[in-house]
């Protein structure tokens, strides 16, 4: 079976809700940590990756049709950057923990490294890249960098921590259409689907940069970046920076602080594997503020969020797969 055939089957196989083996979604994750996030495919992707599974089989034909050129078209490519048969390049991934995987694929470029963590996965999973700076992956995110490490420059997706290694050379980390450039520094950057980028600086500076916007952030500062036309950009002081990286904690957890409840609910659905629907009149406007505790059951976090919707007579229920917030 060629790469891209299997690819495509992946795909369909995922959203059938068929439960993939280890090495299914291993390719999977790599397979998106490769996709440029300004090209169409970043449309399929946010299925893929967003939890929103059910949706995509309302698509009318044509569209899946379209996606299924787009599909084949982007495998056919990687499978020319690849360059090897799939049983071989399925045979590099090594399991490192549960859920946890690292990959070595040599290209035009040279050598570069994956490592990815599936989504579902409470526990961090932290990578030592070659200058000594450190890294830290949440739940379905991956890291890819040149093994030789010549130039320090990092591409991610999902949500990393990074410890940056004092070094003359600059440290470039890229996301989307974003760019951050730093010397030594800590901080903390979200890119998933569908959701707003947020990058918090914990310790020293970095230079943002998107588009034709250059931003320096001091400590404790947030970057949200909304996308749209035009992209939105909001930048705020935080009072408890640390609870930005709640994630890495012995009992990991995320926290809300004044979020907008549609992106609460996504990142619930994400992180739990479901689909999610939002009553129209609560998708915006709707602040909540709460902690999502990874290791418990999606029930016993659906608990407080009820709680806080009292005010606006809504409540939330995971019914047959979905999370549905209704008034």
């Amino acid at each position: 079976m060629d790469h891209h055939y299997l690819v495509r089957e992946i795909i369909l196989k995922y959203h059938r809700g068929e439960p993939l083996t280890a090495e299914e979604q291993a390719l999977l994750d790599a397979e998106m940590a490769k996709l440029p996030a300004d090209r169409i495919w970043e449309r399929v992707r946010a299925h893929v990756e967003g939890g929103n599974r059910g949706k995509i089989r309302t698509l009318n034909a044509k569209w899946i049709a379209a996606a299924s050129v787009v599909v084949l078209m982007i495998s056919a490519g990687v499978y020319r950057y690849v360059g090897h048969k799939v049983t071989h390049y399925l045979m590099t991934w090594k399991v490192v923990a549960p859920g946890h995987f690292y990959q070595e694929t040599e290209g035009p470029g040279g050598v570069e490294v994956l490592d990815s963590a599936s989504g579902g996965q409470s526990a961090p999973y932290a990578v030592l890249l070659p200058d000594g700076s450190k890294v830290t992956l949440s739940y379905a995110s991956s890291v890819r960098y040149k093994k030789d490490f010549d130039e320090r420059k990092v591409t991610f997706s999902g949500q990393v921590n990074f410890d940056v290694a004092k070094d003359q050379r600059p440290f470039v980390v890229e996301s989307g259409k974003t760019r951050v450039q730093v010397l030594a520094t800590h901080f903390n950057w979200m890119h998933y689907p569908g959701i707003p980028d947020e990058i918090t600086l914990l310790d020293g500076k970095v230079l943002l940069s998107r588009g034709g916007l250059q931003r320096e952030l001091a400590p404790a500062e947030r970057v949200v970046i909304h996308e749209g036309s035009p992209v939105r950009v909001q930048v705020r002081k935080l009072v408890r920076p640390e609870e930005t990286v709640a994630w890495m904690r012995a009992r990991p957890a995320v926290v809300f602080d004044s979020t907008e409840l549609y992106v609460v609910v996504r990142r619930m659905a994400q992180y739990y594997n479901r689909d999610f629907r939002v009553d129209v009149a609560l998708q915006s406007g709707k602040p909540v503020s709460g902690i999502l505790e990874l290791e418990r059951p999606l029930a016993d976090n659906l608990a407080p969020i009820n709680d806080m919707l009292k005010e606006y007579d809504a409540h939330a229920e995971d019914k047959d797969g979905v999370i549905a917030v209704s008034q």
